[in-house]
């Protein structure tokens, strides 16, 4: 199979924020995930919670039958009947409670989670911009250099043809520029995957 011809190196926006809002971290999965756990722990919470508290529902039949019955026989057995279906856990000696006390240690193992999760995510996130900002400066004094050994080589050019150098000074100076020169590819390819991990490391891209 033929290869594909090279292709320049992937070159981001020079004008790229080095600095986002903290809330771009939410774009992550493992901080959207963490989020997801609160919010479920937060809903067992209120579900124990409101399990605290008497449920009232009205069941059996009203009717001619049930009336006459309840007149005939025990008003009071009618009644149980009727308003059998109220819960009251309140006097469940504290099961109740105690579930709920479980539910809120679940919501506090969540939140501490979730700052866990938060807190590295913003580690990446800073070691990403670190090391960016760092290989971007690098980048500008490579192409400075790489410019002031370009300079060098035409004038030793320049000098050799006017029998002023011979030709080893010449190759040294080309040698340079060459060096220069792939410093400088090599520092704009590190760009590019310091710009990959930061958009990794905050999730994604984002408006």
């Amino acid at each position: 199979a033929q290869l594909d011809a090279p292709q320049a190196t992937p070159a981001p926006p020079d004008d790229l924020a080095l600095a986002f809002p903290a809330e771009t971290l939410r774009q992550r999965p493992d901080v959207r995930q963490a989020e997801e756990r609160i919010s479920a722990a937060l809903a067992r919470v209120s579900q124990a919670d409101a399990a605290r508290y008497p449920s009232f529902r009205i069941s059996g039949s009203l009717g001619l039958q049930a009336l006459t019955l309840g007149a005939l026989g025990n008003g009071a057995s009618v009644a149980h009947a009727l308003l059998g279906g109220i819960s009251v856990p309140l006097f469940d000696g504290g099961a109740a409670r105690a579930q709920v006390r479980v539910q809120e240690a679940a919501l506090e193992q969540a939140r501490v989670g979730y700052e866990a999760t938060v807190l590295a995510a913003l580690q990446e996130v800073e070691d990403a911009l670190v090391a960016l900002q760092g290989e971007r400066e690098r980048q500008v004094r490579l192409q400075a250099a790489a410019q002031a050994a370009g300079n060098a080589a035409l004038l030793a050019q320049n000098r050799y043809q006017s029998g002023l150098i011979d030709f080893q000074a010449v190759l040294e100076t080309q040698r340079t520029l060459l060096s220069t020169q792939d410093g400088v590819a090599t520092s704009a390819a590190n760009v590019a995957l310091g710009h990959v991990r930061l958009y990794k490391a905050l999730g994604g891209g984002w408006q």
